[in-house]
């Protein structure tokens, strides 16, 4: 195997913080959450401060708030 770097492209993420008042609605039998019946895929509980990323109506995911901060200009 040859392995190279590569440089990724540059994006731009629309996301929202959790606020501290969200009341959230966990489902991790089908890998979801709900914000107020905004529904979005998670793989962990998401917490209060956390972002909630939106690439299009197909595409809108929770990312922990270390995460999104490693990868993104906040």
């Amino acid at each position: 195997m040859n392995f190279k770097d590569y440089t990724s492209r540059p994006i731009i993420r629309r996301a929202a913080v959790i606020p501290d008042d969200a009341i959230i609605e966990y489902f991790p039998e089908r890998s979801t959450a709900s914000i107020e019946g905004f529904e979005f895929k998670c793989y962990e509980m998401p917490k209060h401060g956390d972002y909630v990323c939106y690439m299009s109506e197909d595409d809108i995911y929770h990312c922990n708030a270390t995460v999104f901060k490693e990868r993104n200009i906040v």
